[in-house]
């Protein structure tokens, strides 16, 4: 009996370790904007899909538990998104996901009124990977290639 019980214990703890490294796995990960699709149109806000590729180096998948992203122009909040799936990458390979937004177009005249009063515009998007863990969540800063 005593024998069955560890045997538990240790695959318990095994695929415990496995699922953690795999989490931490994901911070090697690179991500990169791949393309946005607009639609679902109205007067004050339209639906954005945005496809983020998720390229995996590490020899062992990667897992993504959650993902949070702000979009700054000359550093004015245009828009925030998150995902609250998990999302899975393949040791070696990339994986594209698919997020979606509400714009709002009175954030997006700030952003052209600030833009045209500095004879400017920098974008930038500062993101968060979320991993899950038995001590609880954890997460770190990612950046997001805008190729």
């Amino acid at each position: 009996m005593h024998k069955i019980s560890y045997f538990f214990i240790i695959l318990v703890l095994f695929l415990s370790c496995t699922g953690i490294k795999e989490r931490l796995a994901i911070k090697e990960c690179k991500f990169s904007l791949v393309s946005v699709k607009p639609y679902n149109f109205s007067f004050s806000n339209l639906k954005l899909d945005f496809e983020i590729k998720v390229n995996n180096p590490n020899n062992i998948d990667a897992t993504l538990d959650k993902f949070t992203y702000t979009f700054y122009a000359n550093e004015i909040d245009v828009f925030s998104g998150t995902t609250g799936k998990r999302i899975q990458i393949p040791s070696g390979k990339s994986k594209i996901f698919t997020t979606t937004i509400t714009l709002e177009y009175n954030k997006i005249g700030q952003a052209l009124v600030t833009a045209m009063k500095l004879k400017k515009a920098e974008y930038k998007v500062k993101a968060k990977a979320y991993i899950n863990t038995i001590i609880g969540e954890i997460s770190y800063p990612v950046e997001i290639r805008l190729d």
